[in-house]
């Protein structure tokens, strides 16, 4: 069975000249360490900050290459519930980690945020 693909941010990276993180990269390591089981049903990938992100430019398209996104395995047939699935090159993803933890808190019967 394919799996949705997690892309993150790595927790440190330089931005002229200083060290950052990505406070929704970091909401999404957080849900991760919360909820482990999710390690073995998706498939993580971090990015690069620096742009261009091949491996989203590659499924997605240059206009989508925000991290955290979530590219759903199979289309999904409409925006979801909250309207927050969306689509490029035939792919349905989620881009911001709050719609991210909504839909696998949906799916897999987890917590979901305020």
């Amino acid at each position: 069975m394919a799996k949705d693909t997690l892309y993150l941010l790595p927790m440190g990276f330089d931005k002229e000249g200083q060290q950052r993180f990505c406070p929704d990269c970091a909401m999404m390591e957080g849900y991760l360490a919360a909820f482990p089981q999710l390690r073995d049903v998706l498939d993580i990938v971090r990015v690069d900050y620096a742009r261009p992100r091949a491996a989203l430019v590659e499924r997605l398209g240059e206009d989508h290459q925000n991290a955290p996104t979530l590219i759903l395995a199979e289309p999904a047939p409409d925006a979801g519930p909250h309207g927050e699935i969306l689509s490029a090159n035939g792919q349905s993803f989620l881009s911001d980690a709050r719609p991210i933890t909504r839909w696998l808190a949906g799916r897999y019967g987890l917590p979901a945020p305020l």
